[in-house]
């Protein structure tokens, strides 16, 4: 199986980054961690882990949002 690589625009350069995981990436049910994005090419510890969360933050955003508590009349309805 190739290695799939993802680009990410860090202030107009181009961050190449994978998965830690290739199969696990395909599952819809999958909730990566932060140290599951692997970046290509960075030696600075400290920009690598703020681009790492910046990364896996918009992924959680986009794929899994957090879902919102129903108020008022209708968080009573099933009860």
């Amino acid at each position: 199986m190739d290695l799939v690589i993802f680009g990410y625009d860090n202030n107009g350069t181009n961050v190449k980054w994978h998965w830690s995981d290739q199969k696990k990436q395909y599952w819809k049910t999958w909730k990566p961690k932060v140290e599951d994005v692997i970046l290509i090419g960075l030696t600075n510890k400290k920009e690598n882990g703020k681009i790492q969360q910046e990364i896996w933050d918009d992924y959680m955003q986009k794929e899994h949002p957090k879902k919102e508590k129903l108020t008022g009349m209708y968080a009573r309805r099933n009860k």
